[in-house]
């Protein structure tokens, strides 16, 4: 018999729900406060007391209606296990009842914040095959790891109970009895090394987001830092002192590059990739512990991505493409390997996916489209870069080099373009700056589409766009500027008469 037994969340959950409730209003009223419109006094005879008073009288009353409501949401929450479901009943001012039949539950996902370690505790996730847009079916967001596995205990013997009543090969009552018929073996595939994971932070692209969010930062400071008197001050200097101003803005970059570095090493701290029965695990974080599941059937396709520093070297990253929730915030690419050499990705991906080919020949784009490769980038970056030339003259002018700059790069996705189909895969390779390989297989197709303009045309070049399922928007991948009788191939190989394989080479 399943449990009745009423469980609550542990009472730390009423500090976590209180702190995400507040971090939604901090940024605001930091904005009031320190606002140019905004002036506040202590002092009784102030013309600002009054103001002042009511503004914090304000913030106390948010404050504490924050508190009473994560307290209220605590105690009205609760869950148990009835009839082969989990059931949940919350509600701050409305109870509600939500029932998750524990057969419909794909994945359980776990993360541990910084609150959840200090006392053993995990959030947990619960993820079924009707979630999208990156919202899990329900959060039980402060429970300790004996309530987590107990639900993990629950789920599995449910599923085993029907798969085993489908069958009729084993009695019912054998299945409650024996803990021993639960016990799977999970098996490591893939564990990040120091090397590896100071080598992911050292060439993370997060150096654009940091340097972005330090200028945010640094703008808000603009009530308070006397610019104008500043600029006046060293007004001559300035004109002299290029230098410094390179030396001042790479200082910035630096420093920009240091936190990437620092945040990208502590998020994938201990990134471990494992796998159990039909099911991946992947777990990561320092500070903040997290562990999600993917359950094979809802992977759609698989991406080889290598930017131009990591494949000087040899290395790449691997990300799935899931169809449903990530149990990230709704990414729908998952980060499978982060970094890992080519080859040894190669390796593992052939274990994990054995039906896949890997290796197959590639038709590469005819010499023919060479020149659309080249100009593509040219039709919008010519006008930008005229704009910037006239209104900046003549420092502006440096902005032609982009234009050859251009030109290579659209050499270098030339090069790198390519696909092959095989029996039931569809590989293609192409580059926007970093390498990307492509592979899916046909059954996971949900559409596909050709497109020819008028001068692709005179040129018999065609341009195929495929499409999967992935988180709650889709994915696709571009075979781009190929021959269009070659592209009509593939056409007649997605049809679902066409059941024959398509030799690569052909």
């Amino acid at each position: 018999m399943m449990s009745k037994e009423v469980n609550h969340l542990h009472p730390i959950a009423v500090i976590i729900s209180f702190f995400a409730s507040l971090k939604s209003i901090i940024i605001p009223g930091i904005i009031i406060l320190l606002g140019r419109g905004f002036h506040y006094s202590l002092h009784p005879d102030s013309q600002y007391f009054i103001n002042t008073l009511i503004t914090f009288a304000v913030i106390f009353f948010v404050i504490f209606f924050i508190l009473m409501a994560a307290i209220i949401k605590w105690k009205r929450f609760v869950y148990w296990f009835e009839d082969e479901e989990l059931r949940i009943e919350y509600g701050l001012f409305v109870k509600k009842k939500r029932y998750i039949p524990f057969e419909r539950i794909q994945s359980l996902n776990y993360k541990e914040g910084i609150y959840h370690r200090l006392f053993k505790l995990v959030k947990v996730s619960i993820e079924t095959a009707a979630d999208s847009g990156g919202k899990s079916e329900a959060d039980l967001i402060a429970i300790t790891r004996a309530q987590a596995e107990a639900i993990e205990q629950e789920m599995k013997k449910t599923k085993l109970r029907m798969s085993q009543q489908s069958t009729q090969d084993i009695d019912q009552k054998a299945i409650v009895s024996e803990p021993t018929e639960l016990e799977t073996n999970r098996s490591i595939i893939h564990r990040m090394s120091t090397k590896d994971l100071l080598v992911l932070a050292t060439t993370s692209s997060g150096i654009g987001v940091v340097f972005s969010g330090l200028a945010a930062i640094t703008s808000q400071f603009d009530d308070w830092i006397p610019y104008e008197r500043i600029y006046g001050e060293l007004q001559s200097f300035i004109r002299f002192g290029v230098f410094m101003i390179v030396i001042a803005v790479l200082i910035f970059l630096l420093v920009s590059w240091v936190v990437s570095v620092v945040i990208t090493f502590v998020n994938h701290y201990g990134f471990t990739v494992e796998k159990e029965e039909d099911k991946l695990f992947i777990s990561k974080g320092l500070l903040e512990k997290k562990r999600i599941t993917i359950p094979m059937k809802r992977i759609q396709g698989i991406r080889i991505v290598e930017n131009p520093l990591r494949q000087l070297f040899g290395y790449a990253t691997v990300v799935i493409e899931s169809a449903g929730s990530s149990g990230e915030k709704g990414e729908q690419k998952i980060v499978m390997l982060p970094l890992v050499k080519k080859q040894q990705g190669v390796v593992i991906l052939e274990k994990l996916f054995p039906k896949e080919q890997w290796h197959l020949p590639l038709h590469h784009a005819p010499k023919r489209a060479l020149l659309r490769y080249m100009f593509r980038h040219l039709y919008w970056l010519t006008p930008i870069v005229a704009v910037v030339s006239y209104i900046t003259f003549p420092y502006g002018l440096w902005s032609i080099l982009l234009l050859p700059l251009a030109l290579l790069l659209g050499i270098w996705q030339h090069r790198s373009a390519g696909y092959a189909i095989s029996n039931q895969q569809l590989t293609i390779v192409y580059r926007g700056v970093s390498k990307i390989t492509f592979v899916t297989s046909k059954k996971r197709l949900q559409a596909i589409s050709l497109s020819q303009s008028y001068f692709a045309k005179r040129r018999d070049l065609a341009t195929v766009t495929v499409h999967i399922m992935s988180g709650s928007s889709g994915s696709m991948a571009t075979i781009k500027h190929f021959d269009q009788v070659a592209l009509e191939k593939v056409f007649e190989w997605y049809r679902p008469k066409s059941h024959g394989a398509i030799d690569a080479k052909e």
